[in-house]
């Protein structure tokens, strides 16, 4: 059976991603209550896409792709922007970067040796993704006068850079116990 492409769940990732330079835009403007809105919508899009995906039955290869570069796009430019505008601390921001970039060279390694990726986010990994949305969401919330957390964004970047750190962690003992075990079948397979 051939996969509808063009649903509502992918739809609403195409929104998604298309908020991106507008939420780009909004910051390197300092409009931040514009930008904290928008934003915000554009993460709520994320629970809502995948629950209408699964709800409806229209889950598809194309969706999941675009979803995770949904995701990365507007997580990645809202924290960069972030980090150069002075709100976020470049510690946090390069822990989550770095946690990013090694799971994608893992998972891009693993393929080249297997021949074959299936990626399964973790809980931790989870978290982590909803730990960074909330973060950037309260940071620009905080920026535009929205809400008052000031006091608690240094906890915020802690809790930000132990929960990226952790995870990275994860992921990289995951995908190294499947390495391990995938060149242990092919030595197995040659004899």
């Amino acid at each position: 059976m051939r996969e509808r492409v063009l649903n509502l769940p992918n739809l609403i990732t195409l929104l998604r991603l298309a908020a991106v330079p507008g939420v780009a835009w909004l910051i390197l403007q300092q409009r931040w209550e514009a930008a904290s809105w928008l934003f915000l919508a554009a993460a709520v899009s994320d629970g809502i896409d995948g629950l209408l995906a699964r709800w409806l039955d229209q889950m598809t290869q194309l969706g999941a792709a675009l979803d995770t570069i949904a995701d990365k796009a507007l997580g990645v430019v809202t924290l960069v922007l972030l980090t150069q505008a002075g709100a976020i601390p470049l510690w946090v921001t390069l822990a989550i970067l770095l946690r990013d970039s090694i799971i994608v060279l893992g998972a891009l390694s693993y393929r080249e040796l297997a021949g074959h990726l299936e990626i399964h986010p973790t809980w931790l990994g989870k978290t982590h993704v909803f730990a960074e949305f909330a973060l950037l969401a309260l940071v620009l919330a905080n920026l535009g006068k929205l809400l008052a957390v000031g006091p608690w964004l240094s906890v915020l970047f802690v809790a930000a850079f132990v929960i990226a750190v952790i995870s990275g962690v994860q992921y990289v003992w995951i995908w190294s116990a499947k390495a391990r075990r995938e060149r242990a079948e092919i030595h197995l397979r040659i004899r």
